[in-house]
């Protein structure tokens, strides 16, 4: 790196202004001229200003400082957290020791992935925002990785396409910075292959899921083995391919039981209750739909999903105490503000239940339906407005049915092709 972007790095570190360092050593606007590496400053005015900034010591070991945070990065990434803490602790004790920038803006970008996986999305921004202010001096291998956890960022905000964007950069930027961590990539398509489920593009979410399958096989990363398996079944099952739906669960149920992820082998029971619910086999989908209750514990959303499949399925039994029972049981988890989307679709089923009495139409059209469009929730707009299109056709509102059960067929149509 340039040692006009290493000063003003530090300087900025430091929370010094120009006219602080610069003073009775340089211009202000020759500083500046400096830190844009517009000219090149003699070896005494170097001297002066890093001795100014307390740089004048010579550089700490950067191969080091670097092979500890590849030890780290390479932790975060296989979940080993014992390791992550002690290498983090090494790392903060030899960071200060040295002026190498690139190692402080890997540093930065590690800590916003940490953040990331703590699920602190407002100290994640933080982070993102610093670094996206010193991106021109990021190297081509540090974009990578800043692309590819802004890429997570938008993920967990529900922005999936901006998110879709910084992936695509992250791609590009494997290439350019020579990458040569597989496991990296793998990562990077199983992001991807998450993101393009989300926008409903899953032929080539199953694209990508398969890429980053075959590598995380090839080094036994089990966990993320299961996690790609069950991708794969959900977007088989989207695009009614039932029997390699089949194949993705059974190996990802395998896996999770083997090593005893819990928390996964729950979400597999939830998906095999929706396969069986689309082939018409009730009785093992509500089996499924239990067994996965059974597996969350305290997971209360998780519930709810598993809940919400449960008053489906025996609301198409017409078995109505046990929609009932479980009516009163997902109520109890959820509200307008805590999970609206469950709320408003348990609710659905709860006017269901009463023969839609009094309000039901006032609660679609200024409730439910505006919440699922505001949010992006298209599939649930489309499935909520089909709802309300079969009920007015039963009241013969024939207009008004055309017109909900034609907003739910163009979403569905735009969503057909992918």
């Amino acid at each position: 790196m340039k040692i006009g972007s290493k000063i003003r790095f530090h300087r900025l570190k430091q929370k010094l202004t120009q006219e602080n360092l610069s003073k009775g050593i340089i211009s202000i606007s020759y500083l500046s001229k400096l830190e844009n590496n517009q000219v090149t400053p003699s070896d005494d005015i170097v001297h002066l200003l890093c001795e100014r900034l307390g740089l004048n010591h010579p550089v700490y070991r950067p191969n080091q400082l670097n092979e500890l945070l590849e030890k780290w990065n390479h932790a975060l990434l296989w979940n080993k957290e014992d390791e992550a803490r002690s290498t983090h602790k090494l790392i903060q004790r030899d960071l200060d020791q040295t002026d190498d920038v690139s190692s402080h803006f890997f540093y930065k970008i590690l800590c916003f992935r940490v953040q990331l996986l703590r699920g602190d999305l407002t100290e994640a921004f933080s982070h993102l925002s610093h670094i996206q202010t010193n991106y021109k001096d990021l190297s081509d291998k540090h974009k990578f990785y800043f692309h590819k956890y802004k890429g997570n960022y938008y993920y967990l905000m529900k922005e999936y396409e901006k998110a879709k964007g910084e992936l695509k950069e992250a791609e590009t930027y494997f290439v350019l910075g020579n990458v040569v961590n597989e496991e990296e990539r793998a990562d990077l398509f199983y992001l991807f292959s998450l993101v393009l489920t989300r926008l409903h593009m899953y032929r080539l979410a199953i694209y990508y899921g398969e890429k980053a399958l075959s590598i995380f096989q090839g080094v036994y990363y089990q966990k993320r083995c299961a996690e790609v398996h069950l991708l794969l079944g959900i977007c088989y099952r989207r695009i009614r391919n039932g029997e390699d739906a089949v194949k993705h669960y059974e190996w990802a149920n395998f896996i999770s039981q083997s090593i005893q992820y819990t928390s996964l082998h729950s979400k597999i029971e939830q998906n095999f209750g929706y396969l069986k619910s689309f082939m018409n086999k009730s009785d093992e989908a509500i089996q499924h739909f239990v067994r996965s209750i059974e597996l969350k514990e305290s997971d209360d959303e998780g519930k709810l999903y598993s809940i919400l499949s449960l008053v489906k399925e025996h609301y198409k039994l017409n078995q109505r105490s046990e929609v009932q029972f479980w009516l009163s049981k997902g109520l109890e988890l959820c509200s307008k503000e805590r999970y609206p989307d469950k709320f408003y679709q348990l609710s659905y089923y709860q006017f269901a239940l009463n023969e839609f009495l009094n309000g039901f139409e006032y609660f679609m059209k200024e409730c439910a339906l505006p919440y699922f469009k505001k949010n992006g929730s298209l599939l649930l707009y489309a499935e909520y407005s089909k709802f309300l299109g079969q009920y007015y056709q039963r009241i013969r509102k024939y207009k008004l049915a055309a017109f909900h059960l034609n907003e739910s067929n163009i979403i569905y149509e735009e969503m057909l092709p992918l």
